[in-house]
């Protein structure tokens, strides 16, 4: 009996760890994007895409519910923080907090393993969090008009992996702009000068 029990929590095990797998980006298309926090914990499990559409200081801590979420959109809600939490969201690969009143990133972000796209323009982030460097899927960062003028040393983990990052609308000198393509070398860094002390280095 004793065996037969162990057998079938062994089942039951495997089985959510299939379950826990991301979806594929074809499948994950075919997915619905809830925008109801209420309807999407109904049935938590199968929510892969949430777009939230809130006004508050801080996420609802019912979203960390959602363990299976790989799309998470929370645009323009007037955050001031972003969850420590938001690390339970292990299948996250794509992760838009635009338009927001973040002045910092937690450092459980690098949690985010899967991560490919981070979406944090328009915010008033002045530094990305060092676990960045733990998100070795991550190629593309948008974080256009944020007062982020330096990098952590850990971004270098990312130099072969990260193809763009946005950071246009910030105006960035040239020992900042020439540190940041140092430690990202292979990196398409987009920037905007907003005076002449960039020396037509525009891209």
């Amino acid at each position: 009996m004793t065996k037969k029990i162990g057998w079938t929590i062994f089942l039951m095990m495997a089985m959510l760890s299939v379950m826990a797998q991301p979806l594929s980006e074809e499948a994950l298309k075919k997915q619905p994007v809830y925008t109801s926090l209420e309807e999407a914990l109904q049935n938590p499990a199968q929510v892969y895409r949430l777009k939230l559409k809130i006004k508050a200081d801080s996420l609802p801590e019912e979203v960390f519910q959602l363990t299976n979420l790989q799309e998470f959109t929370a645009v323009r809600c007037k955050l001031n923080v972003l969850n420590q939490n938001i690390g339970k969201l292990t299948n996250l690969e794509y992760l838009n907090v635009m338009g927001n009143r973040l002045v910092r990133l937690p450092e459980t972000l690098g949690n985010l393993v899967n991560l490919k796209t981070l979406v944090i323009c328009r915010n008033l982030i002045e530094a990305l969090p060092e676990s960045i460097g733990n998100l070795k899927k991550l190629t593309y960062i948008d974080a256009w008009e944020n007062p982020l003028y330096v990098f952590p040393e850990s971004i270098t983990e990312l130099q072969n992996t990260l193809k763009t990052i946005d950071l246009r609308q910030i105006d960035l000198h040239n020992d900042e702009l020439d540190r940041m393509e140092a430690q990202l070398p292979h990196t398409d860094i987009k920037y905007t000068s907003t005076c002449d002390c960039h020396d037509n280095r525009n891209k």
